[in-house]
C-alpha cells in the first residue's frame, strides 16, 4: 500500500511540474483545496495503517509529504493519548531554504483554542478553516484543512495541511 501511495504522490508531483513547464497558469485556490483534500486523506490513511513510533518519525513523514506537494505551505499532527490529551504536535512548514519544524504543543500556542483543532473533533470529520493569521505557528495568512485520524481505540491525532492565502481585505 505504501508503494502505491508513494507512486501516486510522485505521479501527482510529475503532473504538477509538467503543467508549470508548459505555461499552464498557477492552480486556483479551489484547485489547491481539492488537491489538499485528496492528499491529506491519503496521508491520514497511511498514518492509520502504519503509525509512526514517535514525534520525530511523524516529523519525517510530514516533511516527505510536503516534499511531494510543493503548493502546500505546512503540515501538522496533533498527537492525542487515549484520554484525548495532547502529547505533542510537530509542525513542519516551508521557509526560504527548506523547512522549519516546531512543536505547537506549547501553552503559549493554545492548540485547544484553535479552530483548526476544535472543529474537526466536533464535526468528527475533515474541515476547512476560514482564513486566519497563524501567530505562533507559520506566521502567515492561511487556511487549514484538518482531519481526525482514528483507529479502533478512537481518535489518536488531528492531521493538517496549510495553504497560503492573501490577507482578507479590510473595509
Amino acid at each position: 500500500m505504501r508503494t502505491t501511495l508513494t507512486l501516486s504522490i510522485l505521479f501527482l508531483v510529475f503532473l504538477t511540474a509538467q503543467s508549470c513547464r508548459d505555461g499552464t497558469p498557477e492552480p486556483t485556490l479551489e484547485n489547491r483545496q481539492t488537491e489538499v483534500v485528496a492528499a491529506l486523506d491519503a496521508l491520514v490513511a497511511e498514518l492509520v495503517a502504519e503509525r509512526p513510533a514517535d514525534a520525530a518519525a511523524y516529523t519525517r513523514r510530514l516533511q516527505a509529504y510536503l516534499d511531494a506537494y510543493p503548493a502546500f505551505y505546512g503540515s501538522a499532527v496533533v498527537l492525542l493519548d487515549e484520554a484525548g490529551t495532547i502529547t505533542g504536535s510537530p509542525y513542519v512548514y516551508r521557509i526560504a531554504d527548506g523547512y522549519n519544524t516546531i512543536d505547537l504543543g506549547t501553552p503559549s500556542y493554545n492548540i485547544e483554542g484553535q479552530d483548526w483543532f476544535k472543529m474537526p473533533l466536533a464535526a468528527n470529520a475533515g474541515i476547512w478553516t476560514a482564513p486566519y493569521y497563524d501567530e505562533g505557528g507559520g506566521e502567515i495568512w492561511m487556511i487549514t484543512r484538518s482531519v481526525p485520524a482514528r483507529d479502533d481505540k478512537g481518535i489518536f491525532a488531528v492531521v493538517t495541511t496549510d495553504l497560503v492565502v492573501d490577507p482578507p481585505v479590510k473595509e
